[in-house]
């Protein structure tokens, strides 16, 4: 039997998104697990699980305070997903200054 625990905030490395963590009885002794938030909810929700190189992306990103609505909610490749944040993020990084020629 699998107990589900949280959700929980996430640690910097996950970028602090919402996990949930299970416990399970395995020969004797307790497995700790988690995973993401979006990606249980979306299980549960439609009652498949998804294969391991498939990713859960928010349509709507909304920041830390996030939007795990359902309809917010989409089944993207891992490389696709990754390729979405990598545009984000420059996006967001992205300054333009123009430099004075220097006379000589």
């Amino acid at each position: 039997m699998v107990k589900k625990y949280g959700p929980y905030k996430g640690s910097k490395q996950n970028g602090g998104r919402p996990i949930y963590v299970f416990k399970k009885k395995k020969n004797g002794k307790t497995v700790t697990t988690s995973s993401n938030k979006a990606r249980v909810d979306f299980e549960e929700s439609t009652g498949k699980t998804l294969p391991r190189n498939k990713e859960v992306d928010h349509k709507n990103n909304k920041g830390r305070a996030g939007d795990d609505r359902k309809s917010n909610l989409r089944v993207v490749s891992k490389s696709k997903n990754v390729a979405m944040e990598n545009k984000r993020r420059t996006k967001k990084k992205i300054t333009i200054t123009k430099r004075k020629k220097k006379k000589s």
